[in-house]
């Protein structure tokens, strides 16, 4: 069959594009079984999506939504394909999460909950006539006026899945410079995470499992990228690189073995790794490690359930820059009931700290959130009643609803002045040359809003302008606000 996997457009950029990973894992998984697949990121690649469905003529459109920003170009995409008389799937994590919402509307036929590979295989048998819809696991869909979920998908093995398919994009698109790379790409070597923070969709969405690629799979990518793209560095996009020392170890021998020359960078946990595992790290090319630390103060740690040692934060980065890896440390604010004391404390963790880039986000209940069912329960937060009102809802770059017990203006002025500090920081990266993460930044960001053309350059440019001047306004003309929580 022919499918298409479209990657909708998430409006402007203030960093550089991530490669469609979720999509590459199910094309690279359809094409491995005789279909015929086409994915096209709409980040990336204008064209005229009507005119393209009539050229290519699919049998099924798979449209991946991770998060409101990708929503308006969605039910733009989707709408267009229903009216071509087209089999519209839609997955990712927003409408894994939020069904019911989705559904209300008559351009998508059926949702794919949780991971999208063997349930597009049977979608694809559905559109055949070779099953009936609700005999596939893993979807929600309506039927005589009522929306059915039917039972959840066991996990994949995945080691079942084939390597990635890098035919199915343009690589050259995807890759930038970060963190004193050149052409680094983002890529996966493992899905979920173990833990249950309260504010994120992990336990939802991967039922708090984690599960690794075989390494010697991961390492025939990045072998491949080397020796076809000159690729030279690797963000590993995984919630958490790795669970245990022994799936460490093994990828770094494998790398060494190899002679692997790039560089890669890992999502990872206070405690999970020594001093001496970091130096075993960085001998195999890591030069950066980033941490969800969330909050400085105890207290709010125990109410997400962050379950990390409190005591190793500041020595775990000192021992880290020490070694020569850049420190990454990101930070929540405004969890519900947080109070002013309590963001004293985040902030004077943060400066504390001293690590290479710091950045903050503001609190957004997200639904399949333990958070989120609480505000919601108590009637404190108003949930978006139509897919129009959630693309509004920015996740983690507005204030939003102030669920907090202090003032929307000290959310801004906090996160704006611990932005602004991590982008000007004259040593953002370890052992690189001063402003040298502002430059790539700056140029990753105007890389990437250029993909679209001049048009599309001229007014993402003019969004990124303003958001660049919003935050150097609460970063800079609010003097008592910066001074009531130590701000330096």
């Amino acid at each position: 069959m022919r499918i298409l996997l479209v990657n909708p457009s998430t409006g402007y950029y203030t960093r550089a594009l991530f490669n469609p990973l979720g999509l590459l894992a199910i094309g690279s998984y359809l094409k491995s079984l005789g279909h015929e697949v086409r994915l096209l990121d709409r980040c990336v690649e204008r064209v005229r999506f009507g005119q393209f469905l009539s050229e290519y003529k699919p049998d099924l459109v798979g449209v991946s939504v991770m998060s409101s920003r990708g929503l308006k170009d969605a039910i733009r995409v989707s709408k267009t394909a229903k009216d071509a008389g087209l089999f519209v799937v839609w997955g990712g994590a927003m409408p894994s999460m939020q069904a019911d919402l989705v559904l209300k509307e008559p351009f998508v036929d059926v949702i794919a909950v949780g991971e999208g590979e063997y349930t597009f295989r049977e979608l694809l048998e559905v559109v055949e006539g070779k099953r009936e819809l609700d005999s596939v696991l893993g979807v929600a869909f309506r039927k005589d006026g009522k929306i059915v979920r039917t039972p959840d998908r066991p996990f994949i093995d995945l080691a079942e899945l084939p390597p990635t398919d890098y035919s199915l994009i343009q690589v050259e698109k995807y890759l930038q410079p970060y963190l004193g790379c050149e052409r680094l790409m983002y890529i996966y070597s493992s899905k979920g995470c173990p833990c249950r923070c309260a504010f994120c969709s992990n336990p939802y969405f991967h039922k708090s499992t984690h599960r690794k690629r075989p390494n010697a799979v991961v390492i025939e990518e990045i072998k491949y990228l080397i020796d076809n793209y000159n690729m030279d560095g690797v963000y590993f996009s995984d919630e958490l690189w790795s669970a245990n020392r022994r799936e460490m170890l093994d990828f770094c021998e494998r790398v060494k073995a190899e002679k692997l020359q790039f560089h890669w960078i890992i999502q990872t946990r206070v405690g999970l790794f020594s001093k001496e595992d970091f130096r075993i790290m960085y001998d195999a090319g890591c030069r950066g490690a980033f941490f969800g630390v969330e909050s400085g103060s105890p207290e709010m740690l125990r109410r997400i359930h962050k379950s990390i040692p409190y005591d190793l934060i500041i020595p775990t980065f000192e021992e880290i820059r020490h070694i020569g890896i850049t420190t990454i440390a990101s930070f929540i604010i405004g969890y519900p009931d947080e109070t002013e004391e309590q963001l004293r404390e985040t902030v004077s963790l943060v400066q504390a700290l001293s690590a290479n880039l710091t950045p903050v986000y503001h609190f957004t209940p997200l639904p399949g959130t333990e958070l989120y069912a609480q505000v919601v329960s108590e009637g404190r937060y108003r949930t978006p009643k139509t897919l129009r009102e959630l693309s509004r809802v920015i996740a983690t770059e507005s204030v939003g609803q102030n669920l907090s017990a202090v003032p929307t203006v000290d959310l801004r002025v906090i996160r704006s002045r611990l932005h602004w500090q991590s982008f000007a920081s004259k040593n953002a990266i370890e052992n690189q040359k001063p402003f040298e993460f502002a430059k790539d930044t700056v140029l990753s960001g105007l890389r990437a809003i250029s993909q679209k053309g001049p048009l599309f350059f001229l007014i993402d440019g003019f969004k990124a302008f303003c958001e660049f001047v919003y935050v150097f306004w609460y970063a800079h003309f609010y003097p008592g606000i910066r001074k009531k929580y130590g701000l330096k």
